[in-house]
């Protein structure tokens, strides 16, 4: 059986074979974080520009918004939720901001309760998994957004699982997400960035629903040699033959998904606890402070490609920026990533101190986690302050936040809105428990 056609018979499978129940709470984490930035990413631009061209907007309770087709409102919804590129990380991007506004928008029209919601996210999980595993190479650095290519498929996949396809409607619809598939790393910075995540949440369900309805694909689109797989290959290092474990092996298990703590780029956040570590240990004022050296991943440093950035949107894509925010005002969180944080001009006269140097990953798995990263300050009077090797940042999986933290990220981004934060924080995390998809809007 090829690639394409054992992901279809893995997607009818799993609505009776079911995911393990030591997934649950990952996937309940990332329900709750993704529903807490995209609350916080419905009043930003971007989120209004796309709703307002889609006719619609959040609802009243300022999580789902009424009258828009699932694909739309899936579009919606997850570009609000990567607007403040503060939702979790893992597989080389953002599952939850691609999955979970999918899985609502179709739950919402298919009347799917919670624990098929649960199998859809562990299913597009699964099969983003067993796709970018593939590829010996970071897709970052060809140019590629794997949030919104590998994305895509995933979110056919899910789509497929609420939808109840059988085997080869399920092939079909990834196969034609692999047609649908773009997003490309130069607009990180941009509005587009979040567009692409949400382009990718749509054409997800679309493939999805065309499929269910008789259109086909091709029954080796993901695995030929002119396929998915090849196509986006950055040096064509590609395993397309080795036959799926999907549904006997659980990466979700494995890597889990990483919440972020700061609404940067995730590259950056292993230097923010670096820094702040050193300013907040060391009592260190940014008037203190000569240079910073930022050593970090050769990836890492690809993607933070803005090194004077004058915009909030920019500045989550600037290690230089970060490091004024953790020098200034010791924190880096949504008040510092605004227009005038980022403009303020000791934040513009402290970037040009910083430098970063970048370290290359020798092995597969370094490639995948990068490096540790380092910070260095040198104050005027010439003391050094050297951070230790930090390899995993703090809400990684392997580093996981405390039930505060989670709680008090949660709150933050709730606040303002139209809803009672503290129940919605606890029906999110009994997701796979809840009757309807309506119990987490009401």
């Amino acid at each position: 059986m090829g690639l394409t056609s054992g992901i279809g018979a893995f997607l009818s499978a799993i609505r009776n074979g079911g995911p393990p129940p030591e997934a649950m709470p990952i996937v309940r984490s990332g329900f709750t974080d993704c529903v807490a930035v995209m609350i916080a990413g419905r009043e930003q631009d971007v989120t209004r520009i796309v709703g307002a061209h889609l006719g619609a907007s959040f609802g009243g309770s300022g999580l789902l918004a009424p009258g828009l087709k699932a694909p739309d409102a899936a579009l919606l919804y997850g570009t609000a939720a990567h607007a403040l590129d503060y939702d979790d990380v893992a597989l080389s991007g953002h599952p939850s901001a691609v999955l979970v506004p999918a899985i609502l928008a179709e739950a919402v029209e298919t009347g799917a309760d919670g624990a098929v919601m649960a199998r859809a996210y562990v299913a597009g999980y699964e099969v983003w998994a067993e796709l970018i595993r593939r590829d010996a190479d970071q897709h970052h650095l060809k140019g590629w957004h794997p949030t919104a290519t590998f994305g895509t498929i995933a979110a056919a996949a899910a789509a497929a699982v609420i939808r109840n396809l059988d085997a080869g409607k399920a092939a079909h619809a990834v196969g034609m997400a692999a047609s649908m598939a773009a997003g490309v790393a130069a607009n990180f910075g941009s509005m587009t960035k979040p567009f692409q995540v949400g382009r990718a949440a749509q054409s997800g369900l679309q493939a999805g629903r065309l499929a269910d309805a008789g259109l086909t694909a091709a029954p080796d689109a993901i695995e030929h040699d002119l396929g998915f797989l090849r196509a986006i290959s950055p040096k064509g290092n590609v395993d397309t033959t080795t036959p799926t474990t999907l549904g006997r092996e659980w990466r979700i298990l494995e890597t889990g998904i990483n919440i972020k703590l700061y609404p940067v780029c995730y590259g950056v956040h292993r230097s923010l606890d670096a820094m702040l570590g050193l300013v907040q240990g060391e009592n260190v004022s940014a008037d203190d402070i000569a240079g910073v050296e930022v050593e970090t991943g050769d990836t890492q440093a690809a993607i933070l490609r803005n090194h004077r950035p004058q915009l909030g949107l920019d500045a989550k894509f600037s290690a230089e920026f970060a490091m004024a925010a953790a020098a200034i005002a010791r924190r880096c969180s949504m008040a510092e990533v605004s227009d005038a944080f980022v403009r303020r001009s000791d934040v513009q006269s402290f970037m040009p101190k910083v430098s970063v140097s970048t370290t290359s990953a020798k092995s597969a798995e370094d490639r995948a986690l990068a490096p540790s990263e380092r910070v260095r300050i040198t104050l005027r009077d010439n003391r050094e302050l050297r951070s230790l090797p930090i390899s995993y940042p703090r809400g990684h999986f392997k580093n996981p936040a405390d039930a505060e933290v989670l709680w008090s990220k949660f709150a933050d981004c709730v606040n303002g809105a139209p809803i009672e934060a503290r129940p919605l924080f606890e029906r999110l995390q009994r997701i796979d428990t809840l009757a309807s998809v309506a119990e987490i809007g009401r």
